[in-house]
């Protein structure tokens, strides 16, 4: 062979090797060392020509245009930018494309004489001012209901902690109350309702050997799989400070757990959700009937600062679905059912009955009694005046000390990740068509002012929130946004029936889950980064209003079309 050719056959295998020895490297860097990023995690190396196309999306977006099925890309980069600490600023025409939000009727009427950020003074919606424990927020902005089970573990107490730290309320959704709700709630020998199970030191040699986030958290999961048996490991949290695992005690008597007056920050601003199948809160029959456990419900709300019963969702007229392939031994565990079946909630709420609307108020009061007085709201979506008239005039005819303390609108345009197609786009009416119907209705009963309105539907950038709020909604509740802050990149996998969430969000495949947990800390600095800038931007179309809170918003600060 020709020196020549001898010469760039060498050049090309030792660029070859050298580009291959790279490769591997950030594949290796990605994979056990890397804790921002959740894709790269998963899909080393590979991952990374997401963000590259991602980056070059915006040069071709007038050749392929923008997916608007799940949200307007302008609100999804809106969300990614303050998610990361940026300002979310955008230039020109970037933010409305499609003029949607340019139509008149979307458009706030600017004050002649607008505030500055440091004359505002927000004020926040108080649930339940008439109970023994009414329940103040300190943001306008909270997490709505979506279900530890159909959410993983890791996501769900990301999506905890990042609430705790922003003083902002979380739902639980139906999928009961677990320690993973709780993940500031430090371990203490004292807090005698946690159990707990300790380890054997000798993994702390491993442990601190191990090269990497990923490596150092694989060996707490073998850990925890010898400690608390590879089935049940889910249930608990890990404290390295005295090395154990640790998880609510729940067979710990009643007098052991906290008093509302024992609820610090550590504890989170949990709303418990009630749904149609109880769980959590079921007392265990060999019929399977289902049938509240009152002593378990004590236990239960002792954590929580309000109740939220689900009597209908938008996209769940059917009542919530948790898939087989998510029904893991440990969820079963929390939820108190068996693992490993389609769980379908009932279609209606065991203690509402249309024609028997005291009775529902009957129990409304024994929910806040035995819950030591916190407020109850319930969860609706409306299509007419029918859908709630009866119950307000039920409640009308009581003492106002009694009935729901909160309403949660659930829009028709809502969202989930496992539904009938059909349920989710026929049924309900929009968010911004049932606020005002609502409104009208709690006036004509004269107690608007007792009953809060909390809206929950697509409400994902404050200008949205904005004017739901002028409505008459007094809190915005998100799911699918916070997902996006937390790294849901809309893959469309939710239900795990097909595939497994890609990003290990929304799944309870354990191989996913491991990114997840691997950037854990970074998911919650940008899930509580995105809240706090949503509720800043409540506040900041308010003073260009002229007000001096959101909570002073009115229907005609919208400019009308």
């Amino acid at each position: 062979m020709h020196p020549t050719l001898i010469f760039v056959f060498e050049i090309l295998c030792w660029s070859l090797i050298v580009l291959t020895s790279i490769i591997v490297l950030i594949a290796l860097y990605d994979r056990f060392f890397q804790t921002k990023n959740i894709i790269m995690g998963n899909f080393p190396f590979l991952g990374r020509f997401r963000y590259l196309f991602h980056e070059l999306r915006p040069f071709f977006r007038q050749y392929f245009g923008d997916d608007d099925s799940f949200a307007p890309r302008s609100i999804v980069d809106w969300i990614l930018h303050v998610a990361n600490g940026k300002t979310g600023y955008f230039s020109f025409d970037k933010f409305d494309t499609t003029f949607s939000f340019h139509d008149g009727s979307h458009q706030m009427i600017h004050a002649s004489t607008p505030l500055n950020m440091d004359e505002m003074k927000p004020i926040y919606p108080v649930l339940g001012e008439k109970r023994d424990h009414p329940f103040a927020f300190q943001n306008y902005f909270y997490r709505s209901a979506m279900s530890l089970g159909s959410i993983g573990f890791e996501a769900t107490s990301a999506m905890s902690a990042a609430c705790a730290d922003a003083k902002t309320p979380f739902n639980t959704g139906e999928g009961a109350l677990s320690i993973h709700h709780l993940p500031r709630l430090k371990f203490s020998f004292e807090k005698k309702f946690l159990k707990y199970k300790r380890a054997n030191k000798l993994w702390k040699v491993f442990s601190f050997l191990a090269p990497g986030r990923r490596m150092k958290n694989r060996i707490l999961e073998i850990m925890g799989n010898f400690t608390c048996g590879k089935d049940f490991r889910d249930l608990y949290i890990f404290c390295p400070k005295h090395w154990l695992f640790y998880t609510i005690n729940w067979d710990a008597p009643l007098s052991a757990f906290p008093k509302p007056e024992d609820l610090t920050d550590e504890y989170g601003q949990i709303i418990l959700q009630i749904g149609s199948g109880l769980y959590g809160l079921r007392k265990k029959r060999k019929d399977d009937i289902v049938e509240l456990d009152w002593e378990r419900f004590k236990k239960v709300t002792s954590f929580v600062r309000a109740i939220e019963i689900k009597l209908a969702q938008g996209a769940k007229q059917t009542g919530g679905i948790l898939k087989a392939v998510k029904n893991t031994p440990a969820i079963a565990a929390i939820r108190g059912i068996h693992a490993g079946i389609d769980l379908v909630s009932p279609n209606r709420f065991p203690f509402y009955d249309r024609d028997k609307e005291d009775l529902f108020l009957d129990f409304i009061e024994d929910v806040s009694t035995k819950s030591g007085g916190k407020p109850v709201g319930a969860k609706v979506v409306i299509s007419n005046n029918k859908n709630v008239e009866g119950l307000f005039k039920a409640m009308a005819a009581r003492p106002a000390s009694q009935g729901l303390d909160f309403i949660t609108f659930d829009g028709g345009d809502g969202g989930t990740g496992a539904a009938p197609i059909a349920l989710g786009v026929l049924f309900g009416k929009k968010i911004y068509e049932a606020l005002p119907m609502v409104n009208e209705l709690l006036q004509k009963y004269k107690f608007r002012d007792r009953v809060k309105i909390l809206a929950s539907s697509k409400l994902y950038a404050p200008h949205m929130s904005a004017r739901a709020l002028a409505l008459g909604a007094d809190g915005i509740g998100n799911a699918r946004s916070i997902m996006i802050a937390g790294g849901c990149i809309r893959a469309g996998v939710c239900s795990g029936e097909e595939a497994d969430c890609p990003v290990g969000l929304a799944t309870m495949k354990l191989s996913k889950r491991r990114a997840y947990a691997q950037a854990w800390d970074q998911k919650v600095q940008q899930i509580q980064s995105y809240i706090k800038a949503h509720n800043k931007g409540l506040i900041q179309v308010a003073a260009v209003v002229g007000v001096s809170s959101p909570s002073e918003l009115k229907p005609e600060h919208i400019a009308q079309g």
